[in-house]
């Protein structure tokens, strides 16, 4: 493996493997590695995967920077806001599911959450950004998880009855074609 070392951001955890996120908007390239790997070993890792990296950063420029608390997420809250409220109004009776409390804010690496026990759900503000069928298909997923909460077979079954298209959707809010 020759040629230089990509740049990147260390930051070690206590975790098994190595893993690499690249920043949307920036391409910063962010590596977390386990507590005793040698730098020599990770830099190595870092090398090997110089294409990918590239490739990524090109697809990452071309993405908005991540979203800040500040006044740009709030006016993305206030437009959010009716589009949700009138998501969940439309789903809750169709799915059959108690009416939650649901809240909006910025998050790193979600689309939304789910409390089941407390009934509440949890949006990202960056949805905003996003056309409304991905939003749609956000809602109608944490809606399907105060039913079954985990990513099991029944998650499935509840999605597939009440939104048929929606692995289509999850591709494309996460930026993947569908096999």
């Amino acid at each position: 493996m020759s040629g230089p070392v990509p740049a990147y951001t260390l930051t070690r955890k206590r975790m098994k493997n190595l893993r690499m996120v690249i920043s949307p908007g920036t391409g910063e390239v962010r590596v977390s590695a386990p507590m005793r790997t040698p730098q020599r070993e990770i830099d190595a890792w870092v090398r090997s995967k110089s294409a990918w990296i590239a490739a990524k950063q090109v697809e990452a420029a071309a993405q908005p920077a991540a979203l800040a608390p500040g006044p740009e997420a709030d006016a993305l809250r206030r437009e959010l806001r009716p589009l949700l409220a009138a998501l969940i109004d439309e789903w809750v009776p169709r799915m059959g599911v108690p009416h939650p409390t649901w809240r909006m804010r910025v998050m790193r690496t979600r689309w939304g959450s789910c409390n089941k026990v407390k009934r509440s759900l949890t949006f990202n503000v960056e949805l905003a950004r996003k056309d409304i069928h991905l939003v749609e298909y956000v809602v109608v997923h944490e809606l399907a998880h105060l039913i079954e909460p985990n990513h099991g077979p029944g998650f499935y079954a509840v999605m597939d009855r009440h939104l048929p298209g929606w692995r289509e959707h999850r591709a494309e809010l996460n930026g993947r074609a569908i096999d």
